[in-house]
């Protein structure tokens, strides 16, 4: 007999939430309990945990060289270096404590935690990239996060096998090319979102094996083209020349035509393709997959942000490289059997760790790697961990951690938010559910005042030059002011920033104007563009011969004919949102 949906009060928000029955299933595969949390709360705790561009100078606390690490100097326990972390001079092991049954076991999991050393940021196998994190196999780039195999790139988030590009988030095999959002296989393309397979535009949004075209919008298989209206080779290549591509005022001009043009067609209520049963947002290859974004390769897996080639996964983020059988956990890469844990990589058979690498049948350790059969850093025969490990298991049912607002934390659940090695402002919860200083010291959580930056400005973005040809190498030596002034809310606008020889290349090779943003508010500035991680029920917007809000007219009669399209779905378009929403198959009729 099938479970009936229960109802419950997250301990959070206060707010009802619904266990269906697909969660349940996830939970009786795991032998865990349903959660107190809804799902947005713990997604929320689970990102106090996650800070991938908030960086720190420091020293390494074996050989004192010095670092940039995700951790300030603040933190209680020791932050080394790659080769000091991954070298013999200490011991992990040598932490190792004695479960003690009389007190919660998450209790004695923190205090653990406060000791063990750290690695300064997560990277791996990188050539000349010291201002990176969640970073491996790159070579010649700055200040890129969570991207791998790239070479002379900036700026940058969430990159593969990327060259020669700044300001790019999202993108695969991507060269020669700025500002993109969601783009792969692309050369020398710009200002440009949710394109592939093209070279030689900008400003355009879901273009296909497209070249040489300007604000574009929904096109395949097209060239020569300026506001979705076709010309010659030769018109074209004159209007280029009299919307002088090369000016910052006609970027600032042709981005917002481009972006008033984007509104008046219709876009496909997911992004993504060759899906079977899936919900979600940027999701690719996928099949029973439901509430997943930033996804491919997905495989009966629920609540899943940026994943890659998993199956049977539950409640996480980033969960690749062929992970299986994850719950509520955060960085599992190549794992399997993972319940609870931050960055279990390469592990089997792993509950409640932090940071172990290369490990199998650990419980509530920190810092392992090459270890079995451990629980709080301490070494057990196979036998001997087996039968404690169901001890502490039991022990955690009867008496669960409650957290100092009171709320409590079921066997399986993650790690509570102050328990995090970041403070809250430092990570991605605040772009996601963003809150103010009171707020949050209010909901539990740490915040760390900025320190005050006093940057002697030598040039406003005001007044640099319009073109770069007008741009000389003195502008290395500058100090601008970001053109947000540190006023733009949840950025963390640095107020100032310079421009480096590298990215001064690019900027001539490319042939594009300089930024009058810092890094960090031009990659906020993209991410906004990305739909939230939620999802909304809808129906297509499709009216028969044009659009509901009567901004489009279809190319084509559809399947419907001159009737409303009576397809619903879940979608990350929000119904306050200005897109035009089709379903897959109106949608098709009109881009195909």
């Amino acid at each position: 007999m099938e479970k009936e949906n229960e109802t419950k009060i997250c301990q959070n928000c206060k707010k009802e939430f619904v266990i269906e029955q697909k969660d349940e299933i996830f939970f009786d595969k795991f032998k865990v309990s349903a959660p107190g949390f809804c799902h947005e709360c713990r997604l929320q705790r689970k990102l106090t945990w996650r800070n991938e561009r908030t960086l720190y100078k420091r020293n390494c606390g074996l050989c004192d060289k010095v670092v940039i690490s995700v951790f300030s100097y603040d933190k209680p326990f020791p932050v080394y270096c790659y080769s000091c972390y991954r070298g013999t001079n200490w011991d992990p092991l040598s932490y190792g404590q004695e479960v003690d049954f009389t007190r919660p076991f998450l209790d004695q999991f923190f205090e653990l935690q406060q000791k063990v050393p750290r690695q300064y940021a997560l990277v791996f196998n990188n050539i000349n990239c010291d201002y990176t994190n969640g970073a491996g196999y790159n070579k010649n780039c700055y200040l890129i996060f969570v991207s791998d195999h790239n070479e002379d790139c900036f700026y940058s988030f969430n990159i593969y096998y990327c060259k020669n590009s700044l300001d790019l988030s999202t993108c695969f095999n991507c060269e020669l090319c700025y500002e993109l959002l969601n783009c792969s296989n692309c050369s020398n393309c710009f200002f440009s979102n949710d394109c592939r397979d093209s070279y030689n535009i900008y400003y355009s949004k879901d273009c296909v094996n497209c070249h040489d075209l300007i604000g574009c919008v929904g096109l395949r298989n097209k060239a020569y083209s300026i506001f979705n209206v076709s010309y010659s080779k030769e018109e074209y290549e004159k209007k280029c020349l009299d919307l002088n591509l090369e000016s910052y005022n006609s970027v600032i001009a042709i981005k917002q035509q481009a972006y008033d043009l984007y509104k008046k067609y219709p876009v496909k209520y997911i992004h993504g393709a060759n899906n079977k049963d899936v919900t979600g947002d940027m999701v690719n290859n996928s099949k029973n997959a439901l509430s997943v974004f930033s996804a491919k390769s997905l495989e009966d897996c629920n609540y899943i942000i940026n994943g890659n080639k998993a199956r049977e996964c539950y409640e996480c983020y980033v969960t690749v490289d062929d992970s299986e059988f994850c719950y509520d956990s955060l960085g599992c890469a190549g794992t399997r059997n993972v319940k609870a844990s931050h960055l279990p990589w390469d592990s089997y058979n792993v509950e409640y760790t932090d940071a172990c690498e290369s490990c199998h049948d650990l419980f509530g350790c920190v810092g392992l790697l090459h270890h079995d059969y451990c629980i709080l850093n301490k070494k057990y025969e196979k036998e001997e961990y087996l039968l404690l490990r169901e001890k502490i298991i039991e022990n955690i049912k009867k008496n669960p951690f409650k957290d100092k607002k009171g709320r409590i934390y079921q066997y399986g659940e993650f790690f509570p938010a102050e328990f995090s090695p970041y403070d809250y402002n430092e990570t991605l919860a605040n772009f996601y559910f963003p809150l103010g200083k009171k707020e949050a010291e209010k909901q539990g959580y740490y915040w760390k005042d900025g320190e005050v930056k006093e940057y002697k400005i030598t040039i406003d973005s005001k007044d640099l030059p319009n073109n770069i040809r007008n741009v000389d190498d003195s502008i290395l030596g500058e100090v601008i002011r970001c053109e947000h002034q540190g006023n733009c809310l949840n950025d963390q606008c640095t107020t100032a920033f310079k421009i480096t020889a590298g990215e001064l290349n690019l900027y001539r090779r490319l042939n594009i104007p300089l930024p009058r943003l810092c890094h960090n508010c031009r990659y906020y500035e993209r991410l906004k563009l990305e739909n939230p991680k939620k999802l909304w029920q809808r129906k297509c917007m499709c009216a028969g011969k044009k659009s509901e809000n009567n901004l489009y007219k279809n190319t084509a009669l559809h399947t419907h004919g001159e009737e409303n399209c009576e397809v619903e779905f879940e979608t990350a378009y929000d119904r306050a949102g200005s897109e035009i929403v089709y379903c897959e198959k109106c949608y098709q009729q009109e881009v195909y």
